[in-house]
């Protein structure tokens, strides 16, 4: 028994290695990845057909109780039979296919065998048949189980299970009787286990190519998401310049050889060269709107590398939520854009007509505290005009604007308006969106203090100060404060619901625009009591 055990195992051999190198091919590993491919299903059956085949003909003529070996089986004589291999082309074709699949495959292996003759021929036709459906079988009721490691044990019982059937049905079916348990006796250790042990093998080769395609997998999508990384700050640039920089940085982060960009057919950007295999990575707005293409050349077909055909699908897809996002960002802040001169416009009439009738009272009483006035209205209203146009400016900036806005309102208002500033010298050259401490300042005034009795002066305070360093020596935090000692919020709600809409939605808009620049959930902090005041605060980093 150990020579045909050894016979067996050579054979065993020679038939896994043929079916891990057709396991290596594209449509081979589409099927046995469990997704259901069914565009590949007739080659797979095509396939385990001739490998169980292959395995009748490769196995080993047994007669007259002994076994002579040969290369290659042409026919059985009545009174032998054949120590083969077939169970295993049969056995994986089910528990990689299914029931379906087994049973076809047997069918086809069975019906070979019996035209071979030889006294087992009808049992070693139904034999296949049913082994085919009993993995199959197996495979349906054990179909998660074969996704791991365990699928090698699985796959070993499965095979012996097979294969003892096998035996069975050559002693309940071949005649003489006699023979048939001669035959049994002799063959049965050898087949049964070579048989088990190369089905356990083909999964263990299989399991290996699995856990080798999830590193590969792994290692790019670390490697979609690093380039993913590197676009994003890429597309807030001007759309033209976006794409050349994105294209340069496909080009320098994959294995293409070319990155190109088209828009309506049109190439837009040409980085590297092309080659006869392209991969195009469609850009989509958020509607499924098509706006251009990257297409990415390489030295060779992608389509033969899974993990990395998944990985540009995902990087199209990335990169197209990129898009949609920063656009998304874009048109946020120029809808905030918008709000801000909206606010102006509605802000400027009054207090324009107020500072001006300020003027016209101290033209011939305080002429020179006139002159300072329209000096100081000068300065707000250039500066007003200057920072609409710009996204960050110096707090400096920010403060001269506040300082005349607060010189003209303590004009009009007289001692009824107190002012404290306390400026923290090195903090002025940070930078801030626009209109983020003006409009804090005229809420106060505004809406803070309008309401406060005749017998209380009000004080508007607004502090500039930086905050400790960090560990990088970037001088910390600035932290910017307006407070008033006003109605306080819940009054003064009701104030804006009332009266002027536009302070609200100024908060609104403040509180939006940083965090856009410097993130966090909620960029003001507001503490108030009802009749005691408000204060607001934001940090600058």
């Amino acid at each position: 028994m150990l020579p045909l055990m050894v016979d067996m195992l050579e054979r065993v051999g020679f038939l896994i290695a043929t079916a891990f190198v057709f396991s290596r091919s594209k449509w081979m590993r589409s099927y046995m990845s469990y997704q259901g491919d069914q565009t590949n299903h007739w080659r797979f059956l095509l396939f385990f057909s001739f490998y169980s085949i292959l395995g009748t003909y490769s196995g080993v003529a047994v007669s007259n109780f002994d076994y002579k070996p040969a290369p290659w089986i042409g026919e059985v004589s009545p009174t032998a039979a054949i120590a083969n291999s077939r169970t295993v082309g049969v056995v994986i074709a089910g528990l990689l296919g299914g029931a379906k699949s087994g049973l076809i495959v047997g069918l086809a292996a069975g019906i070979h065998r019996y035209t071979l003759g030889g006294f087992v021929a009808v049992a070693c036709m139904v034999a296949p048949i049913l082994q085919g459906l009993l993995a199959g079988l197996c495979r349906n009721a054990l179909k998660k189980r074969f996704r791991n490691m365990s699928s090698v044990k699985l796959a070993f019982l499965v095979g012996f299970a097979a294969e003892a059937l096998q035996m069975v049905l050559i002693l309940s079916l071949a005649r003489p009787w006699e023979e048939a348990v001669s035959l049994v006796a002799l063959i049965s250790g050898p087949q049964v286990l070579s048989n088990s042990i190369g089905v356990a093998l083909f999964f263990v080769l299989y399991n290996t190519i699995e856990t080798e395609e999830d590193r590969i997998g792994n290692e790019h999508a670390n490697r979609a998401l690093h380039i993913v990384d590197l676009t994003l700050p890429l597309w807030k640039l001007e759309f033209d310049r976006a794409v050349q920089a994105i294209a340069e940085t496909l080009l320098a982060e994959t294995k293409a050889v070319g990155a190109f960009f088209y828009r309506n057919g049109t190439e837009e950007v040409m980085e590297g060269r092309k080659t006869r295999y392209a991969f195009d990575l469609p850009i989509e707005t958020q509607n499924k709107k098509q706006i251009g293409q990257f297409r990415l050349f390489y030295e060779r077909e992608q389509d033969d590398i899974p993990s990395r055909r998944r990985m540009l699908k995902s990087l199209a897809q990335l990169l197209s939520q990129q898009y949609a996002f920063v656009e998304a960002e874009k048109q946020a802040q120029l809808l905030a854009d918008a709000e801000i001169r909206s606010l102006q416009a509605q802000m400027s009439p009054h207090f324009l007509f107020n500072v001006l009738n300020t003027v016209k009272s101290f033209i011939r009483t305080k002429p020179e505290d006139a002159r300072q006035l329209v000096t100081h209205l000068s300065k707000w209203m250039r500066n007003n005009m200057n920072h609409s146009s710009r996204t960050l400016i110096p707090i400096r900036d920010e403060l001269e604007m506040v300082t005349a806005y607060l010189s003209l309102s303590q004009a009009r208002l007289g001692e009824r308006l107190q002012v404290v500033t306390e400026i923290d010298e090195r903090a002025l050259d940070r930078m801030i969106p626009p209109f983020t401490i003006q409009p804090l300042v005229e809420n106060a005034l505004v809406h803070g203090l309008k309401s406060i009795g005749a017998d209380r002066t009000g004080r508007i305070r607004v502090e500039v100060r930086r905050e400790t360093e960090d560990s990088g020596g970037n001088g910390g935090r600035v932290k910017v404060t307006v407070e008033d000692n006003g109605v306080g919020m819940q009054h003064a709600a009701a104030a804006v619901r009332e009266q002027d809409e536009h302070a609200g939605l100024a908060l609104s808009n403040i509180e939006q625009r940083l965090r856009y620049h410097y993130g966090g959930d909620k960029a003001l902090q507001v503490e108030s009591r009802p009749n005691e005041g408000t204060k607001i605060s934001f940090w600058v980093r």
